[in-house]
């Protein structure tokens, strides 16, 4: 355990000191110095103040500190030592989960670590990030359904640049007998996904899903770049409603908005859902990249390469790679998964190509959604994360959570006739005991959510989603 030792500098309280008393105590504090940068302690000073006096127990008090006594009373005289704990940096566990025999990311496997009642699910490329965590020795426990399960031990923090890699090994007697994994050629598959209407990379649009009712929250955050590191220059958070009617008319309602910091106006998106991210205004410029790669006619402008596919249970999902067939043209670049039984959109991983920014005046525009699968029937989004990075290096990052579905609710006209996005004008007015609402909120459906994944390695939590939860 790391220590803080405090040294009074101050020596008038002591009466007269000798010369070599006074070189004997500076000695003895350059060589536990010296102690100290072999043993992870560090040395601080103690802020000057009133007279010190021994307390009952032995103890000299100030005003924020306490000082140790240590062996005969004489070494106390000379100096003072603080003994306590130094505070811990929390560590964050990040890595990746992966099929041993493909090497293909697995998403939405359950990562948990027993002892300290923590856990998450890995995002659509498999990785995981846990923080918040405690240094020392850690048990990890790795599950996903149709294979087996990886138990590691941790060292916290983890030294490693992309944190542990964890490969699981398939388990086919845990699957289902009755299930068939599609595979299609990717041609079969492209023309497949071409028939199916889409509400732009929002979610499938279903034939029986009349409407929708959703609830959404988030964050944006405005970073500059510093000597340091990233420094946040900004930020907001926000909640609200969201609705949704077939086919395509999609409206939100942001019911809570508070600013830190600075003047939300920086950020350059609205609060919510991103709906569109084929065309708009950026930097007072307008971009347009044609075609979203799922449309039928879109396979003209697009290349297309089917990178893995991944089942779990009786969910099998493809991932697709695409690009601008001809890299002179604006478009997108990523990847998009797509499920295997009825071809909706899972999730994608989007990002506008080096011909399509470079009019912007950026570096990076970026936009990634992760999909959950609601009564085995409907894909719809829970998470979404958009990413703006300038040329002069400032960062507008976006995540904002989407849920509480009410599917096909009577929904009045008066929604649609109107602005597809707007702030209420209470929106911020919301006190300070709303936000610790808010908050505490979200941690209870945190510990829920661990709870969960603590309670079963079976059922897939991640790919399907009841509305009772």
């Amino acid at each position: 355990m790391s220590v803080r030792l405090f040294f009074k500098q101050d020596l008038s309280f002591f009466g007269d000191v000798s010369s070599y008393t006074r070189k004997l105590i500076k000695a003895i504090k350059l060589r536990i110095t010296r102690i100290l940068q072999v043993t992870g302690c560090e040395l601080k000073e103690c802020p000057s103040g009133r007279r010190l006096r021994p307390d009952s127990e032995g103890f000299i008090t100030t005003p924020g500190c306490r000082f140790f006594r240590i062996g005969a009373n004489l070494l106390a005289g000379f100096f003072a030592l603080h003994l306590v704990p130094a505070p811990a940096n929390p560590a964050t566990l990040t890595g990746t989960v992966r099929d041993s025999a493909t090497r293909a990311p697995l998403p939405y496997a359950t990562v948990v670590l027993p002892e300290l009642r923590r856990g998450d699910l890995t995002d659509l490329y498999g990785r995981f990030a846990v923080s918040g965590l405690p240094s020392g020795r850690v048990g990890m426990r790795v599950s996903y359904v149709g294979y087996g399960t990886a138990l590691r031990e941790i060292v916290l923090p983890d030294t490693a640049e992309r944190g542990p890699e964890i490969l699981l090994s398939p388990t086919p007697m845990t699957l289902k007998s009755h299930v068939t994994m599609p595979r299609p050629s990717l041609e079969t598959l492209l023309e497949e996904i071409g028939r199916e209407p889409r509400e732009n990379v929002f979610h499938t649009r279903y034939t029986d899903l009349k409407s929708h009712r959703f609830a959404l929250g988030g964050t944006q955050t405005l970073y500059t770049d510093s000597r340091t590191g990233p420094h946040v220059m900004a930020q907001i958070d926000y909640d609200g409603t969201g609705f949704y009617r077939n086919p395509g008319k999609i409206v939100q309602d942001i019911t809570a908005y508070r600013s830190r910091h600075a003047p939300a106006q920086q950020f350059g998106m609205h609060p919510g859902v991103i709906v569109n991210i084929r065309s708009g205004r950026l930097n007072g410029r307008d971009f347009d990249v044609g075609p979203l790669p799922l449309e039928s006619d879109a396979r003209k402008d697009y290349r297309y390469r089917l990178v893995s596919t991944v089942q779990m249970g009786d969910v099998a999902v493809y991932k697709i790679h695409v690009e601008p067939r001809k890299r002179r043209r604006p478009g997108l670049v990523g990847a998009i998964w797509i499920s295997a039984n009825d071809f909706s959109l899972v999730g994608y991983d989007l990002r506008l190509n080096k011909k399509g920014r470079r009019p912007l005046g950026i570096k990076e525009l970026r936009a990634y959604q992760q999909n959950a699968l609601y009564y085995e029937r409907y894909w719809l989004p829970v998470l979404q994360t958009v990413r703006i990075r300038t040329d002069s290096g400032a960062l507008a990052e976006q995540t904002t959570r989407i849920g509480g579905y009410t599917l096909n609710p009577a929904l009045e006209d008066s929604l649609f006739n109107r602005d597809a996005f707007s702030i209420r004008p209470d929106a911020t007015r919301r006190g300070a005991a709303y936000w610790k609402a808010r908050d505490d909120s979200l941690e209870i459906s945190k510990r829920r959510a661990v709870q969960m994944l603590l309670e079963t390695n079976t059922v897939p939590q991640g790919w399907k989603r009841l509305l009772s939860q």
